[in-house]
C-alpha cells in the first residue's frame, strides 16, 4: 500500500494531517464513485440511510466496491512508526486483495466516503484519561443532519469501524478528546 511516513509531533498534528486526506479524498473521483455505490439502494435525500450504508460496508462489508466484501479489517500499525494512506490508496488496496488499516485508515474512508457524499466531517481523537494529554484512539464523525441545523456546540455523531460492537452515534466512554472538523473551501 502506498503509506506515508510522517513524523508527527502529537495528536495535533496527526488529526491535521488526517484531515488534509480526508478533504483531498472526499474529491476524488474514485471515492466520489464508491461513495455513490455504496448509497445506491438509499432514497434521495435519506442522510441517516447513506450515513448507516457507509459506516456499515466500512464495518462490515459491501460488494458495490471492489474489495470491500467483508469491509475494511483492523489492522495496527507498525510498532515504531506511524503510516497514514488516502482514501483512494485504501480503496486500491482493498481492490487488490489488502482490505486493512489501522484507525487512522477507517477513520480517512469513512469521513472522505462521507464528504464525498456532501456530509459535514470530521476526526475525532480520545484518550482515556480526561486529565492527561494522552489520546490513544482516532475515529470519524459526521454531522447530521446532512445541511444542519445543527446546535450549538454540536459534537457529531461518532461513526468508529473499528469497535466490533460499535453503532452510527457509539463514541468510546468519557476520557479526553480532540475533535477536527474539515471545512469546506
Amino acid at each position: 500500500m502506498p503509506f506515508a511516513i510522517h513524523d508527527v509531533r502529537d495528536q495535533g498534528a496527526s488529526l491535521k494531517k488526517i484531515g488534509d486526506l480526508i478533504a483531498k479524498g472526499s474529491v476524488d473521483p474514485s471515492v466520489v464513485r464508491a461513495a455513490r455505490a455504496i448509497v445506491r439502494d438509499c432514497d434521495a435525500r435519506d442522510d441517516r440511510c447513506e450515513v448507516e450504508a457507509v459506516f456499515e460496508a466500512v464495518k462490515n462489508g459491501t460488494d458495490a466496491v471492489p474489495g470491500l466484501a467483508r469491509g475494511l479489517r483492523y489492522v495496527s500499525d507498525p510498532r515504531v512508526m506511524d503510516y497514514f494512506a488516502s482514501a483512494p490508496a485504501i480503496l486500491r488496496e482493498a481492490a487488490a486483495g489488502a482490505a486493512a488499516g489501522d484507525c487512522d485508515e477507517h477513520t480517512i474512508l469513512v469521513a472522505a466516503l462521507l464528504g464525498a457524499l456532501g456530509y459535514k466531517v470530521g476526526a475525532r481523537a480520545w484518550g482515556p484519561n480526561p486529565k492527561q494529554n494522552e489520546f490513544a484512539h482516532v475515529y470519524p464523525i459526521v454531522a447530521l443532519p446532512k445541511r444542519g441545523p445543527w446546535p450549538k456546540g454540536y459534537a457529531g455523531h461518532g461513526l468508529d469501524t473499528t469497535v466490533p460492537k460499535s453503532h452510527v452515534g457509539w463514541q468510546p466512554p468519557k476520557g479526553r478528546v480532540l475533535t477536527v472538523w474539515i471545512e469546506e473551501g
